[in-house]
């Protein structure tokens, strides 16, 4: 395979290599055939990227967020009429191999309901499909995670799931109280969720470096991804570089940050600004396109969220253009740290793992009192 396949680079880059290829490297094949063989390698390759993980499984490069969000009260969003089922099942015919959800998200019987149908209609195999679900901070005591793993599983109507994370390093008690539950004792939870086979996978999410790096030095099984924000406004480099360095694959929520967002307050770029409209110009395709792509560059999991049909098929459209290095350098230059979402309810628990903002005590205080659901 040439190099400019290995590099996952943009189709216009494969053709001008192909068309200027040395014919006496051919071995005989007629250019029309090899140019076909080379597009047809690219094709595939692209269609089903995907990244390796430290385990030995691999994971798809683009999957759906199930997370439906919040009114403003803070009241979790639920899906009506099966609308989440059929935001799954048409993101597996548009081509997405891997759906992300969650415990928290209460949803996870839309995405069962989802996969089966798609897999039903489509004579497809549940290993067409990898989900990955999350534990609920309720359930950090090591002997709560595979109860809560098989709950799970039972609402996804799955034997097993490709990847389980820790959703947060924070335990709470059912009542919502701070537990003093260290999350590597959670983590032997996930490792014995591993050992019996109903996960392919463990890793965290929302850890910050230095609980990585606790993680790490104290597993026995090593986390093979973490889940956290990442979009041109909130980059994590330092993080992102520790996971790439120990094969740790980092999956990126909030991938549009507050770019394509209603927050007021959030700092710039919105979708309108200059180098965002240059690069959506230049590769014919949408700014939420250029800003999923910039993930994939940096070879992370993008994960966007939507249950629009066009919306979701618009997400995946992404795999036919490659962002150049110095392009990625110009959106990463929008960094500014900015979190698009910090739960001051949780500032008081010792493994809070963002930094926190200048409230009061009072102000915190209500914050919680007021809070509706997670």
């Amino acid at each position: 395979m040439s190099n400019a396949l290995r590099e996952n680079k943009s189709l216009a880059d494969v053709s001008f290599a192909v068309c200027f290829c040395n014919p006496t490297e051919m071995n005989g094949r007629t250019e029309a055939c090899y140019i076909i063989f080379i597009l047809f390698n690219y094709l595939t390759t692209v269609s089903t990227l995907s990244y390796p993980l430290n385990d030995g499984h691999t994971i798809p490069a683009v999957a759906l967020g199930t997370s439906l969000g919040h009114l403003a009260d803070g009241t979790r969003v639920l899906p009506v009429n099966h609308s989440l089922a059929h935001a799954v099942e048409w993101a597996l015919e548009a081509g997405y191999k891997h759906i992300d959800t969650a415990t928290l998200y209460r949803v996870e019987d839309e995405v069962g309901l989802g996969v089966q149908d798609y897999i039903r209609a489509n004579n497809a195999n549940r290993s067409d499909v990898y989900i990955t679900t999350k534990l609920w901070n309720d359930a950090h005591e090591q002997n709560d995670v595979i109860p809560a793993l098989r709950k799970s599983l039972k609402e996804l109507r799955l034997d097993k799931v490709d990847l389980y994370l820790m959703h947060y390093p924070m335990a709470y008690t059912k009542n919502g109280e701070i537990s003093d539950t260290d999350y590597l004792e959670t983590w032997k939870g996930l490792e014995d969720a591993k050992d019996q086979g109903l996960t392919d996978s463990i890793g965290v999410s929302n850890f910050n470096i230095t609980q990585m790096t606790r993680l790490w030095e104290n597993s026995r099984i090593k986390p093979a991804v973490l889940q956290i924000e990442v979009n041109p406004t909130m980059t994590n480099d330092e993080l992102i570089n520790w996971c790439q360095e120990r094969g740790v694959v980092v999956m990126a929520y909030t991938p549009f940050g507050a770019i394509l967002g209603r927050k007021t307050d959030a700092p710039p770029p919105r979708a309108d600004h200059p180098v965002l409209v240059r690069l959506a110009d230049k590769y014919k395709k949408t700014v939420a396109q250029i800003l999923l792509r910039y993930l994939l560059e940096r070879q992370l999991v993008a994960i966007p969220r939507s249950t629009n049909k066009e919306r979701i098929k618009e997400n995946i459209n992404i795999l036919d253009f490659s962002l150049t290095s110095e392009e990625v350098e110009e959106l990463s230059r929008f960094n500014n740290n900015y979190r698009l979402r910090t739960p001051a309810k949780w500032y008081a628990h010792p493994h809070f793992p963002f930094e926190k903002k200048n409230l009061t005590p009072e102000e915190i205080e209500y914050i919680i009192s007021h809070s509706k659901d997670d």
